[in-house]
């Protein structure tokens, strides 16, 4: 899991950069690779056995995903920084339940 956000994080930082470097183009392939991590982290989920931990993650991967979206489609880099920093946040606390795998067993949000 570290490592998908990582590389979420990584692709809307570089899309951030095309963005202010008027690569259009190149913006859009890396939202679409940031947008395709998330969604196989959101494929990932357990919803029926994950209770409200998965749900608050399924909802909070379909607002970052919207983010990526509006900054692709409607040419907003603040979505991206938005986006980055929801999953920011999500890599630290992936991070730490690493860190504790009897944590991440309790938790039960991601298979």
């Amino acid at each position: 899991m570290v490592k998908m956000y990582e590389g979420a994080i990584r692709f809307s930082r570089v899309a951030r950069v095309h963005h202010e470097e008027g690569r259009i183009a190149d913006r859009g392939v890396a939202i679409s690779r940031a947008l395709a991590i998330v969604d196989e982290l959101h494929n990932a989920l357990d919803v029926e056995h994950g209770g409200e931990i998965a749900a608050n993650l399924q909802s909070l991967y379909g607002f970052i995903s919207g983010r990526l979206l509006e900054a692709n489609l409607k040419n907003r880099p603040e979505a991206l920084d938005e986006a980055v920093s929801i999953l920011s946040e999500l890599h630290g606390a992936w991070v730490e339940i690493a860190r504790n795998p009897a944590e991440a067993r309790a938790a039960g949000g991601e298979r």
